[in-house]
């Protein structure tokens, strides 16, 4: 459901990220703007998909994760089982119920925009903040580096734009 938006922005972002630099700059890029290129590639990337992900993930759990009730350990919004919490969202399970079968992703979107606002969408999104910058980081600039290292004389003549060959 995510990785293709996800890849697809990712991949977009870093290649123009260094064309950018290769434009601006008149060189290739070192292998610091690489990995900043990926680091943006990927914040952008997860800021962008998260709501899929998140969808995605409430879709899996209908039915398994409670979400309130006396079987959840703590609330949507962190009170404690058993306590009284006007705010917390309807539970998977509830959610299934109203249902005869799976809810689509578009009617799981419409459940968390009611119950939690937009808000519902980026709940977590902090740690993939810190996560997938690096991951991208890492990945392109090795990916380009490894690349480098097997691309022939003339394929490296290729991919170069043509202003400063």
């Amino acid at each position: 459901l995510g990785i293709l938006p996800y890849s697809g922005i990712a991949f977009t972002i870093n290649e123009q990220a260094k064309r950018e630099i290769q434009h601006l700059c008149k060189r290739e890029p070192t292998t610091v703007e690489r990995m900043q290129c990926g680091a943006l590639a990927g914040l952008v990337a997860q800021s962008l998909t998260y709501p899929l992900e998140v969808t995605r993930r409430r879709m899996q759990t209908i039915g398994v994760v409670p979400t309130e009730g006396a079987e959840s350990s703590t609330g949507v919004f962190g009170k404690a089982a058993g306590g009284h919490n006007p705010d917390a969202v309807t539970s998977s399970s509830a959610l299934a119920e109203k249902h005869t079968k799976p809810p689509s992703m578009i009617r799981t979107m419409q459940h968390v925009m009611r119950e939690q606002g937009i808000r519902g969408f980026f709940k977590g999104v902090s740690m993939n903040w810190i996560k997938g910058p690096i991951a991208f980081s890492i990945s392109f600039t090795t990916f380009d580096i490894v690349q480098g290292l097997m691309a022939s004389e003339l394929e490296k003549e290729k991919r170069r734009p043509k202003k400063y060959h």
